[in-house]
């Protein structure tokens, strides 16, 4: 008689072989959803600064970029993280501050995955670029994922051109505004 098929002691050595293959790749692939997901949240925080410039020529006016965790005015507590908002910054000569003459352009709600995004100094609240496609300030932001455990992203502002860059952290960085 010809028999097809596995024997039970087959199947559960194919099983215990299965389990320690998934336990070594996890981890793995925790880390590259965590790294694609800081790539991505870099690449669109990247965007919306380049949108903010753009603006700002195109309407030759002051157009700027503040972190908003209600969407509709700037906040000087916490990180982007919560969320930011782009304007164009009126002629009231109050920079940053959206009020009746100035017109909000795009909203963005807060980052997803608990990751944080801290500006250093000069660009901690707000980033603005003049109608001649200058920013304001200089500055960089650090993006850290949740556990602060894995590289991060720096998005740099340079002084003069405005001119955005994001880089992969080397080692592990602690997002702390400092």
């Amino acid at each position: 008689m010809n028999n097809k098929g596995f024997t039970l002691i087959e199947l559960l050595v194919t099983l215990a072989v299965l389990a320690v293959l998934l336990s070594l790749a996890a981890p793995s692939f925790r880390a590259l959803v965590t790294s694609t997901s800081l790539t991505s949240q870099a690449n669109e925080f990247l965007a919306a600064l380049n949108f903010t410039r753009s603006e700002a020529v195109k309407r030759n006016v002051r157009v700027t970029m503040c972190k908003s965790s209600s969407g509709t005015g700037c906040v000087t507590t916490g990180g982007w993280q919560q969320g930011w908002i782009i304007f164009k910054d009126g002629t009231d000569g109050v920079a940053g501050v959206v009020d009746a003459s100035d017109a909000i352009l795009r909203v963005r709600g807060p980052l997803n995955g608990g990751n944080t995004l801290v500006g250093q100094a000069a660009v901690a609240d707000l980033i603005s670029y003049l109608p001649n496609g200058m920013a304001a300030q200089s500055g960089r932001w650090d993006l850290c994922g949740s556990d602060q455990t894995m590289t991060g992203r720096d998005i740099t502002l340079s002084s003069g051109s405005g001119y955005p860059t994001v880089t992969k952290d080397e080692s592990p960085v602690v997002c702390d505004g400092s």
